[in-house]
């Protein structure tokens, strides 16, 4: 379920997305793997990307829903 809302809360920010993943990475409903390939990350620095991709799910960080995250980012240029 949790992998679900992350997935809503990123088509939300990113809706023209290439690529949008949500994996629990461990089955316990708080161990996520994101992989997101968006033009809008296009010239960004990979902290940049990452620091949107965390803005997007600061709720979820902040009430404990997530308890680690990793992150993969691309553009697509």
């Amino acid at each position: 379920m949790a992998a679900e809302k992350l997935r809503e809360l990123l088509e939300q920010a990113f809706p023209a997305a290439e690529t949008l993943a949500v994996e629990d990475r461990t089955g316990s409903g708080d161990h996520f793997q994101v992989t997101l390939v968006d033009a809008s990350f296009d010239g960004l620095p990979l902290l940049e990307q990452h620091r949107r991709v965390n803005d997007v799910l600061a709720g979820p960080l902040r009430d404990g829903t997530i308890h680690e995250l990793r992150i993969r980012t691309k553009g697509t240029a």
